[in-house]
């Protein structure tokens, strides 16, 4: 039987000629294909045999969604028209157009004496309607630029169609791009999906069976006969990676509490202290205090029939069409703030994942609620509550990508711990108040894992390939500002024990409090490889012990990306350039570093490392700059201290009390001519705005700003910044990545060719990828889990006895140094003895919000990042 809904995309000529690169049918038929379904329209057959207006029915009749994307022309009219009582004229079949919709759609006036002149476009929604399958409508915005050749030159019919389609009773999204368009039909297609306005049974094969993929190095047998999704969920075994059950209670017994907030900070030299299975079982898990809520939870409340594997659904005869008003709506407000992954929630949220897309133990199917948002586990089905089309499509792609691994062997999990989701703005003006680009960093993490994650089992499932181990992916929402992040190490330690084929951990990008002792606690405790990205706090790989015997901080924990220590000697060193560049060059440096190092949250639970770490090592660094006067330092106030503030000194606001503390430091009569900021990107809008009416800005409008490679999500969500609020100052920031064109010299692709695959796989999965969704963090990202499935081959080569599998993937990690240094598509990754890449780039871009560029100022450490190291450069661990 097949798999996935047969969609119908109902469209007008130019919707499929327009835009030239790529027009708006296909970018809908892709977002249809991309979410696993099946699209039909009508280019699909160029010639047939029937009647068009029949033929056009009856394909609409044989699916399971329609979509319609609209434009300025209502098309072709059918031959004929329609008789006033919905049958067609001249002969036409009857389109069943019916006298009034129950969904609102109006009939033709009853008794018209001639026949109503009818699109074809129009006919196949109207039998849409007739079937009675949900209904998904796209129309072009009114002020989009479009050629007039494009357009009806008389536009009655086409505004009359518009118009009864938005009183069709479903709400129609209005799309401007391509790309916009997309992101509103995947959504659309997973709400819809969700809401149960489909069948079920649509869905699946015929058994109903979800996909058999367990981790370890022996190809999968398949799944024994009846055994359901609901068993595999909620039933009275677990399969592992062995192959073995254990009973769900063991699993349960096995799966430690949330901890909760902890009042010390992770001790490096005793992970022991980060241990979440020391807190109480009752503040972590709700269900466990009070078993009856969490049945009541999980209780289904809806109507509908069951199908064989358990899961309601609702017969197409009956669909609550008022669910696709929701579903659009849905949509809509998602378009609007494309990118932002919000988790929109009130003061109490009950987060429910539907059933994997894949076999997995039940720790790993784990969510719950943190501080108003859903954080835990998703192989791909669950969104997280999430409203990012964004989101919403790399989980349904790597959905997809874990669902083609049933029946393979060599399937090795591996976590992807990101903050994906967040908070509403605090009142005041707190630090957290960019809701437009909430979760920008997650998207970019887990798109380099994804498009790793396809290049590493493309080249598994190849002739000849010399490694066959496989990556699952296991995507680990931790909240905004990685809050959730301990919480999540927790669960994570869960999974560890119940699947020996959990291979590592990737992401915890951000160096908050919580994610340093998440991977205090992971390292410490778990023993699990981590791989992150961009975390440069210098604290993560900072060697701890006495002189003569020192040792790492985490021995589990390796870092693709730069330290602060190495970003803020780039910065520095740029520094020169930049001030020749505003025609600043002959002046002394006077800098000012505001850094938001300051807690995020209102207890001062989770204070951001990165961003105070980072100023104290640009501090040092302009120390060695010639001219440069002793740094200004300026900390960014939380709420709760401008709260406590005085109107005297800017209270009760934050931009207030920071407006009035810039004002303090620029009144003097050498007032700074340089900003280095230190904190996040979300929260420069208050920055620029504080500046704006500030000393600083009246004394000096245009002074250049630089920030930290925090900022290098700018080069996907430009919208960071809001329109218009730059000013005459012009904005700098650290780039970790050489992802933009012509970053990569030739030389480097032909070194490292013969000895690695990977920056040749990288340059053929953004091959037909936007550069608009490829940033710096995206690419290390990519080289994270590159290097980390590089080391999984390997340790799995003996294959090793349980519970070795990590050691032996942790050795490789620690081997992966000079000689045996991996060419990454980001330049060669080689591990120093403190789990440091030492020789990762550096870039400084300069940003310009009129059209959304970046353009490279300073390139200090390609050309050594570039260069193969050698034992003898490189201060490798000695094993």
């Amino acid at each position: 039987m097949r798999v996935g809904l047969r969609v119908f995309v109902s469209h007008t000529s130019d919707m499929n000629r327009y835009p030239a690169d790529r027009a708006f049918v296909r970018a809908a038929s892709d977002a249809v294909r991309r979410s696993g379904h099946i699209a039909i329209s009508m280019e699909d057959f160029t010639a047939v045999s029937k009647v068009p207006a029949s033929f056009c029915q009856e394909q609409v009749r044989g699916c399971d969604v329609y979509i319609g994307v609209i434009g300025f022309r209502y098309g072709s009219l059918v031959a004929g028209g329609l008789h006033g009582d919905g049958t067609a004229a001249a002969g036409e079949p009857a389109t069943g157009r019916p006298a009034g919709d129950p969904a609102g759609f109006p009939g033709p006036p009853a008794g018209l004496p001639h026949p109503t002149p009818v699109s074809y476009t129009e006919l196949e929604f109207l039998t849409a309607v007739e079937t009675g399958i949900p209904r998904l409508l796209f129309l072009l915005h009114e002020d989009t630029p479009i050629p007039r050749s494009l357009t009806d030159r008389d536009l009655e019919l086409v505004e009359a169609f518009r118009e009864r389609l938005r009183s069709a009773g479903v709400t129609v999204g209005t799309f401007r791009t391509a790309d916009n368009l997309e992101a509103q039909v995947t959504l659309a297609l997973t709400q819809l999906i969700r809401h149960g306005e489909v069948d079920a049974a649509l869905l699946t094969e015929g058994s109903g069976r979800k996909p058999a993929v367990a981790s370890g190095t022996a190809p999968q047998p398949p799944e024994p006969p009846g055994l359901t999704d609901l068993t595999r969920a909620t039933g009275a075994t677990i399969e592992t990676a062995t192959g073995s059950a254990r009973p769900t209670a063991e699993a349960d017994k096995a799966d430690p509490a949330d901890p909760a907030d902890p009042a010390d900070p992770a001790d490096p030299a005793d992970p022991a202290k980060a241990d979440p299975a020391k807190a109480d079982p009752a503040k972590a898990d709700p269900a466990k205090a009070d078993p009856a809520k969490a049945d009541a939870d999980k209780a289904d409340n809806g109507d509908g029939d069951v199908d064989d594997a358990g899961r309601r659904f609702r017969p197409r005869g009956r669909l609550p069409y008022v669910l696709a008003a929701v579903v659009l709506a849905c949509a809509v407000a998602a378009g609007a703030v494309l990118g932002a992954g919000l988790g929109r929630s009130g003061s109490s949220r009950t987060c429910q994942a539907p059933d994997p897309v894949t076999a997995l133990p039940a720790a790993a199917t784990w969510v719950g609620s943190h501080d108003g948002q859903c954080i835990g586990f998703s192989d791909g089905a669950y969104t997280f509550d999430a409203t990012s089309p964004d989101l919403v499509a790399l989980l349904t792609t790597i959905g997809r990508q874990n669902a083609a691994l049933a029946g393979k062997g060599g399937v090795y999990t591996v976590v992807v711990a990101a903050p994906l989701t967040g908070l509403h703005s605090r009142p005041g003006g707190g630090q957290a108040d960019s809701p437009t680009t909430v979760g920008q960093g997650g998207l970019n993490e887990l798109l380099g894992a994804q498009l790793a994650q396809a290049a590493i089992n493309a080249a598994a499932d190849a002739p000849g390939a010399r490694s066959r181990s496989r990556i699952r992916l296991l995507v680990a929402n931790v909240g905004w500002h990685s809050d959730g992040a301990l919480t999540v190490a927790g669960r994570i330690d869960a999974v560890a024990r119940a699947d020996p084929g959990l291979a590592g951990v990737l992401g915890l990008f951000q160096s908050t409090s919580a994610a340093r002792q998440a991977v205090a606690s992971l390292s410490g405790t778990t023993h699990l490889p981590i791989v992150s990205s961009t975390a440069s706090d210098d604290g993560f790989t900072r060697p701890v012990g006495p002189p003569g015997q020192t040792r790492r901080a985490f021995d589990w924990y390796f870092r693709v990306g730069p330290t602060n220590r190495r970003e803020a000697g780039v910065i520095a060193r740029a520094i020169p350039e930049i001030m020749k560049r505003e025609g600043r060059g002959d002046e002394p440096v006077r800098p000012l570093i505001v850094s938001a190092g300051v807690a995020n949250g209102p207890k001062g639970a989770n204070a951001d490392h990165y961003s105070d770490n980072l100023a104290q090592d640009v501090s040092t660094e302009l120390g060695r700059l010639p001219r440069a006067a002793p740094a200004v330092h300026v900390p960014f106030p939380d709420a709760e201290q401008a709260a406590a503030a005085s109107a005297a000194d800017g209270g009760p606001t934050v931009l207030g009390v920071l407006g009035h503390t810039l004002s303090a430091r620029c009144a003097g009569p050498q007032p700074p001519n340089l900003i280095i900021y230190t904190g996040r990107t979300t929260s420069v809008n208050t920055l620029l705005e504080a500046l704006t009416g500030s000393a600083c800005g009246r004394v000096d409008p245009r002074l250049p700003i630089i920030s930290g490679d925090d900022a290098m999500e700018l080069e996907t969500d430009p919208g960071e910044i809001a329109a218009g609020a730059m000013g005459g100052h012009t904005f700098y920031f650290a780039d970790f990545g050489l992802a933009q064109p012509g970053d990569i010299p030739p030389s480097y692709l032909e070194q490292a060719g013969a000895g690695s695959a990977v920056p040749g796989q990288w340059a053929a999965r953004v091959r037909d990828t936007p550069q608009r969704l490829i940033s710096g963090h995206t690419i290390v990202a990519f080289d994270a889990m590159s290097v980390l499935a590089r080391a999984i081959g390997a340790a799995e080569l003996n294959t090793p006895p349980p519970g070795q599998l990590r050691a032996n993937i942790k050795a490789v990690l620690n081997g992966t140094c000079g000689d045996l240094a991996l060419a990454g598509a980001n330049g060669y990754i080689s591990f120093d003895r403190y789990g440091d890449s030492s020789s990762a780039p550096v870039l400084i871009r300069r940003f310009d919000p009129t059209d959304a560029t970046v353009t490279t100022v300073a390139s200090a450490t390609p050309a050594e990042s570039l260069r193969h190291p050698t034992s003898a450069t490189a201060n490798c661990t000695q094993l």
